[in-house]
């Protein structure tokens, strides 16, 4: 008989415009896969219809009030007995008081779904009240049967510094759908080339994320004012850098002062899928912000191989990546620029099989389930 699982996550995922949103959307289809399952959220923005898989009940309210709401404690109350839910998973420890409450009321399993050490990303973003939310994200560990986590260094953390039990803290990597590298790549490429009339002989690079978010657009900045300048004196018109995503500051008048440097910008685009397997190389030299960079698994997933800052890799499976993936030291852009042309030499890649086998949902999923 099939696991019944109480899912609450407490903000609009569909449609996902952020790797946090994506990693819900995708993990609750793929769970729903595997066990019945039921969500609270917000209602989803309209024209977006969730999976098939679970059934959304919409009852948070858009305010961000919701995360103190006491009227929310009847709500699930009523549904857990009701339904008889074997576990309850909570996306994030914001509702931590909340699962203390619920566990009490129903004695209900709670698994404490984490995306991040928050208090760390938080920290890391110079905000002066994250000694407040350690506290009250460790208290609602303390709540917790069993936390999943995205990557094994949050999960070595909990176990290390915080006293879990290991046996209680379970890995839930960032999945992909994908079995194997596509074979589009190419015409992927020639679509990029037509749209944007670029030159094809020039390695295309790649750089994605929201452009709001402080630590995206950062990296933004130094890949414009560092790494492009350095590799344009010492390869002249080898390299192109498409970046997009949605954000970038009026004041940056879309990056037009820069194209001499063979910078684009594209914008936010709906096809994302199109530049991972169409760039040549992606970059993620972002060094603040915590958690796994998810846009550097679906990059590798499609074909394409990452160079990356040393902080910006952590939480990845380095063993199952093979040559996919290049790291420099933080800050150290000389390095950065000699990863990209040592891997250029190198290219067209494959993705080895391994890295399919340990990302894929299906087999994460079923992993969790049976832990349950």
């Amino acid at each position: 008989m099939s696991k019944k699982i109480l899912v609450v996550a407490p903000y609009t995922f569909l449609p996902y415009r952020s790797g946090g949103q994506k990693y819900i959307a995708q993990f609750l289809d793929a769970l729903g896969q595997q066990a019945k399952v039921t969500v609270v959220s917000t209602a989803q923005d309209a024209g977006f219809v969730p999976s098939p898989h679970y059934r959304l009940l919409p009852v948070l309210p858009y305010s961000i009030f919701r995360y103190a709401d006491l009227t929310l404690k009847a709500t699930l109350v009523d549904l857990i007995e009701r339904n008889r839910y074997d576990w309850i998973i909570w996306e994030h420890p914001y509702f931590g008081w909340l699962a203390k409450t619920i566990k009490e009321k129903t004695g209900i399993k709670t698994l404490l779904h984490t995306h991040n050490i928050e208090y760390q990303r938080f920290r890391s973003l110079g905000k002066i009240w994250w000694p407040l939310l350690e506290k009250y994200e460790r208290s609602a560990f303390r709540i917790a049967d069993k936390i999943g986590f995205i990557t094994p260094e949050d999960k070595r953390f909990a176990i290390n510094e915080w006293q879990k039990d290991s046996a209680d803290c379970l890995e839930i990597p960032y999945g992909i759908n994908l079995q194997h590298c596509p074979t589009d790549k190419e015409t992927s490429r020639n679509k990029i080339i037509e749209k944007h009339s670029l030159n094809s002989q020039q390695t295309i690079l790649y750089f994605n994320g929201s452009l709001d978010y402080a630590p995206n657009y950062t990296a933004l900045k130094q890949l414009i004012n560092k790494l492009m300048p350095k590799l344009q004196t010492a390869y002249p018109d080898c390299y192109i850098l498409l970046i997009s995503g949605k954000g970038l500051p009026k004041k940056e008048k879309d990056l037009h002062p820069y194209q001499q440097l063979n910078i684009h910008y594209t914008g936010y685009v709906e096809d994302i899928e199109l530049y991972f397997k169409g760039a040549d190389i992606f970059l993620n030299p972002v060094t603040k912000g915590g958690g796994v960079k998810t846009k550097m698994i679906e990059s590798i997933a499609f074909g394409t191989p990452v160079v990356a800052m040393e902080t910006a890799a952590q939480g990845m499976d380095t063993k199952s990546v093979g040559r996919m993936l290049r790291l420099s030291p933080d800050g150290d852009w000389k390095a950065f620029a000699t990863e990209i042309q040592a891997l250029k030499q190198q290219l067209p890649l494959q993705t080895p099989a391994s890295f399919y086998e340990k990302y894929c949902w299906e087999n994460n999923i079923k992993a969790l389930v049976n832990q349950l």
